[in-house]
């Protein structure tokens, strides 16, 4: 288990790089293949072993929303191929190979579990320092616009092959190291001036990145982690700041690099109207979770070329609006329950140490951030997330 969660780690810098394609619409990554090893293991010490699972109400909530997705996929079958139907279903075992990252941590040692903090950030630099020779030396993805990729000109976008979550990763990673920071300081660490200086440099590639979802998700972050840390005042002119940093730092004379373009925005609004439409039809139980690829086809919502070949096509950029849409009101009321229930678990525990404060931060954000792209079920965010998540709830065990 160690091993597999080491390897799912220091998988994630590595992005969309080491992509493999079996069969079309069916992507897989290096860290999808160690996820789902480590699902098998928490299965085999639960199921075989007889180990229990100490974070019952959690494993219940995780079920029952994979249950209602797989209910609403068989229920929209007939709209559906064997190899659609397979396709849209492997999406609900990488969700449950992602979960189980929650429960493999209890099975972890305490010395194995105290060193996910160094190795997370030892990941996120990776990323960052990716990130920064991509920036310098491939400043655009125009040579892959036939695979389904934007060009994003100018922008960092690292290995992830998109600025937006690209960005939402760097925030993760400038949270985890604020924390880090700011404990070690209390303690005069001698690594803090590392940190400190790779704080700087994920701060600035978060601004590379020009992306308003990770500038949204920055400050409520910043926002959040302040008010923990009762600096009211430093949270007024940090924010302050911020906002005025990502207005002066873009150039406004290149679409992608413009604060104030308009064409992202109209292309958000057009994929929230389309969720909205099938959602309208599909209320109750939603069109399969995730069949939303086949939906948008089927109702005119796009052309089967185009949505095939697209990278975003399985999906919309509104979280809240995907898990609607494929698993409807039913599937959305299991899965914010889930996030309450973590969000209060960790609310009560902020006094606790450094290692729930930077879970909390991280999820409020991203609860932010997931309104405008899809970041709550993008991979490498998952992985991040549940690792935190399990880390935090099994670290007193």
């Amino acid at each position: 288990m160690q091993l597999l969660v080491n390897m799912l780690i220091f998988s994630l810098p590595f992005g969309v790089i080491l992509r493999m394609t079996p069969i079309s619409n069916v992507s897989i990554y290096p860290y999808d293949l160690f996820a789902g090893l480590i699902l098998l293991s928490v299965l085999f010490r639960v199921f075989v072993r007889r180990e229990k699972i100490r974070e019952k109400k959690l494993f219940i909530i995780i079920s029952l929303f994979l249950l209602v997705g797989f209910i609403s996929l068989l229920i929209n079958i007939r709209h559906l191929t064997f190899q659609t139907f397979l396709i849209s279903f492997a999406y609900s075992l990488r969700y449950a190979a992602f979960a189980s990252i929650i429960f493999a941590f209890q099975f972890l040692d305490r010395k194995f579990k105290e060193s996910i903090n160094l190795k997370l950030i030892a990941a996120g630099t990776i990323f960052t320092i990716t990130g920064y020779i991509q920036y310098f030396f491939y400043p655009n993805l125009r040579n892959l616009y036939y695979l389904g990729w934007d060009e994003h000109l100018y922008r960092f976008f690292s290995t992830f092959l998109d600025p937006n979550f690209a960005g939402a990763f760097l925030v993760l990673v400038l949270v985890l190291l604020s924390e880090n920071i700011i404990e070690r300081s209390a303690k005069k660490n001698r690594k803090i001036f590392t940190m400190a200086t790779v704080w700087v440099i994920t701060l600035v590639a978060i601004f590379f990145t020009y992306s308003r979802s990770a500038m949204v998700l920055l400050l409520t972050a910043s926002a959040v982690f302040l008010i923990i840390h009762k600096l009211y005042k430093v949270a007024v002119i940090a924010l302050f700041i911020l906002v005025i940093s990502f207005f002066i730092f873009p150039n406004p004379n290149i679409q992608g690099l413009n604060p104030l373009r308009i064409a992202s925005i109209e292309a958000r609004i057009e994929s929230a109207q389309d969720a909205l439409e099938i959602i309208s039809k599909n209320s109750i139980i939603g069109v399969g979770f995730n069949a939303y690829r086949y939906a948008r086809i089927r109702y005119g919502l796009a052309d089967v070329e185009g949505t095939l070949v697209s990278n975003s096509g399985a999906g919309t950029d509104n979280s809240y609006l995907f898990v609607m849409a494929t698993t409807g009101i039913v599937g959305i009321v299991v899965f914010v329950l889930f996030w309450i229930n973590i969000l209060k678990y960790l609310a009560r525990s902020l006094h606790l140490g450094i290692y729930e404060r930077i879970t909390f931060v991280s999820i409020v954000g991203l609860l932010v951030n997931t309104i405008f792209i899809n970041s709550l079920f993008y991979p490498p965010i998952m992985a991040w997330v549940f690792i935190l998540i399990g880390f935090t709830v099994n670290r007193k065990r």
